[in-house]
């Protein structure tokens, strides 16, 4: 099945000419990773290519190939043979740029989550896959078997190793060392792309990091924990409207779902007055894609996230209802 929906967008994209790339909201390396891959490869065989994101993508991916040509509005008079979604599970996730869909003749859903919703003519959608960028390589390899320059390999390999968490969440599967490996002989750089995008934290999140370890809080007999980020903490860090970003906080949820008998981490971070976006690790016990699907969310099995229109006392009380009730009788 998977193979015929490839071979449709494959139809799609050796036909076309003029292609839209959507990254979803507040993206990560994964869907930057995945925009990039296919961008350069189109480009390389003569497409013209947009590439469309409703946020600013994280600084850390700055190295890749055409992350400064993302555009954040859509021409409702520019027409695509078609918009191509990468790593955007439904619709939403494609924020304001999703009106890019109606200026296209078709759509082409790329994606790994369960909670997809498969809103685009053509849906390439495997839960079982790493990572998007799994995906995309595989398209890579039907389109043009000789299309891994290393800027594509790159890129591939950026939206693998940071879905996977650095090759350790449960997603990390077979094949996705596998092109790893492929992609480390056509030439990628591991530890210059570790360094890129792991080790060059700046100042500013250090301190965010001490600040919100201490907003720590244990629940049911301290399974549960939570993190902390108010807009006032991020002004304490010095971070300023220039140089926040969403990967500002990316990681910080570790240092909770890391501790030991913790089952589930839960990240609050304030967006507004009355919105908070809730990231979501668990361990074995819980299902995070079930429990952010409860707060219109979703993601995968052990890390998920949603937004609540609440603050972030109430959205705590909301999702600790919600895990007492899936938790019942567990602790």
């Amino acid at each position: 099945m998977r193979s015929d929906k490839f071979l449709s967008a494959i139809e799609i994209l050796e036909q076309g000419s003029k292609f839209a790339l959507v990254a979803h909201v507040m993206p990560d390396g994964d869907t930057i990773g995945s925009c990039s891959a296919l961008m350069s490869v189109l480009m390389e065989n003569g497409k013209h290519v947009d590439m469309y994101c409703h946020d600013t993508p994280p600084a850390n991916l700055s190295f890749l190939q055409g992350v400064g040509d993302f555009r954040k509005r859509v021409d409702k008079n520019v027409l695509y043979d078609a918009v191509i979604c990468l790593d955007c599970s439904d619709e939403t996730r494609l924020g304001d740029c999703g009106s890019v869909l109606s200026n296209a003749t078709r759509t082409v859903n790329i994606d790994h989550h369960i909670t997809n919703t498969e809103y685009a003519d053509i849906n390439i959608v495997d839960p079982d896959a790493s990572s998007t960028a799994e995906l995309v390589y595989a398209l890579i390899g039907k389109l043009n078997p000789k299309a891994l320059s290393l800027p594509v390999c790159e890129a591939l390999y950026t939206g693998i190793v940071t879905d996977t968490g650095g090759f350790v969440f449960s997603n990390t599967t077979a094949a996705a060392h596998r092109i790893a490996a492929r992609l480390i002989e056509c030439g990628v750089d591991v530890d210059k792309l570790n360094r890129l995008i792991y080790k060059n934290t700046p100042l500013d999140k250090v301190r965010l990091l001490g600040i919100v370890l201490n907003s720590l809080e244990m629940h049911m007999k301290d399974t549960i924990a939570f993190l902390t980020v108010s807009r006032s903490m991020i002004k304490q860090a010095g971070f300023t409207d220039a140089n926040y970003d969403d990967s500002s906080t990316e990681g910080l949820i570790n240092y909770a779902i890391d501790i030991n008998g913790v089952e589930c981490a839960a990240l609050f971070k304030e967006i507004e007055n009355n919105k908070t976006k809730v990231s979501f690790r668990t361990k074995t016990k819980i299902d995070a894609s079930a429990l952010a699907t409860r707060f219109g969310g979703g993601g995968h099995v052990r890390a998920a996230g949603c937004t609540i229109e609440e603050n972030l006392e109430k959205s705590k009380v909301l999702v600790l209802e919600a895990l007492k009730n899936m938790l019942d009788g567990m602790v």
